[in-house]
């Protein structure tokens, strides 16, 4: 009888115990949601309205923050080892296809290759011939920059050379009448 009149007593402890947890845990889900999501404030590079500080690159293009004012460009920066970069590759080329065709060919399109592991051939290949490309063995001078920190990552740089746009997509950056 002691030996049950024990057990039940430990199982009452756990259960309280497990009680306690899940209030503590309910609170704290709570308060969570409440406060926003720092994911949701923070950009992988330069937030929208900074200014491209002074860059220079050659890596398959020569590339200066000085060729980015004057005229709208869409950058996309990619990395070789990216599986995601391959997917959204094609969708950068229509994206600045469109950006052309909406400035009556005023606008540029860079896309920034950073490779690791992987050869960027296939990624290369996927951009094609519409695209300026940058070619960047690790974190190069571009990606350092504009502070590039996840990939694929989308900007507009506005002919004031300050970003116009950043989205994890290149058609969000495409300003509107390009979009329709």
């Amino acid at each position: 009888m002691a030996v049950l009149v024990a057990a039940v007593i430990l199982l009452g402890g756990l259960v309280l115990l497990n009680l306690l947890l899940t209030g503590a845990i309910i609170r704290r889900l709570r308060v969570m949601a409440r406060e926003p999501h720092r994911g949701d404030l923070e950009t992988p590079g330069l937030p929208v309205g900074a200014q491209v500080p002074p860059f220079s690159a050659a890596g398959g293009v020569t590339l200066t923050s000085e060729d980015l004012r004057g005229r709208h460009t869409l950058i996309g920066f990619f990395n070789s080892d990216c599986g995601t970069c391959r997917e959204v590759a094609p969708a950068f080329v229509r994206a600045a296809r469109e950006l052309a065709a909406a400035t009556d060919g005023a606008a540029r399109a860079v896309a920034v290759v950073s490779t690791e592991q992987r050869d960027p051939a296939e990624l290369l290949a996927a951009l094609g011939a519409d695209v300026a490309v940058v070619v960047e063995r690790g974190r190069g001078p571009v990606t350092d920059a504009f502070e590039m920190s996840a990939f694929p990552w989308f900007l507009l740089i506005g002919p004031d050379g300050r970003v116009a746009a950043a989205a994890s997509t290149p058609e969000r950056c495409l300003p509107a009448p390009a979009r329709a």
